[in-house]
C-alpha cells in the first residue's frame, strides 16, 4: 500500500488469550495516544500529525458471533494453495500471477 508516494505496512495480529484483532500501521512502534472510537474499538494516533498508528477491536470473537453466529470459525492456513481460491479475484490475479 502506498501513501504519497511512500509504502507502509499492514500487519494484521489476532491474540486468542485477549480476544484482540489488531491492524498495525507502521513497521515499528512509535508514541501514540489511544481513544476509543466506538465501544471496544481502540484507535491509537500520532498526537502531533492524527495519522493513525493502530485499531484495536476487544472481544473480536464475541463480536464476531454476534454478527454471524456461533457456527462461524476460522483457522489460519498456512499451506501453499491458500490463496488458489483468490486467483481472478484480486487485481492483477490472472491465471495465478
Amino acid at each position: 500500500m502506498e501513501e504519497s508516494g511512500k509504502e507502509f505496512p499492514l500487519r494484521v495480529d489476532y491474540d486468542p488469550n485477549n480476544d484482540t484483532l489488531s491492524f498495525h500501521f507502521v513497521a515499528v512502534p512509535v508514541p501514540a495516544v489511544a481513544e476509543e472510537a466506538a465501544d471496544e474499538i481502540w484507535v491509537r494516533f500520532e498526537p502531533e500529525t492524527h495519522r493513525v498508528v493502530s485499531v484495536e477491536v476487544l472481544n473480536f470473537s464475541k463480536r464476531v458471533h454476534q454478527v454471524f453466529g456461533p457456527s462461524l470459525t476460522y483457522t489460519e492456513r498456512t499451506d501453499p494453495e491458500r490463496l488458489v481460491s483468490l486467483v481472478g479475484l484480486l487485481p492483477n490475479s490472472r491465471d495465478g500471477n
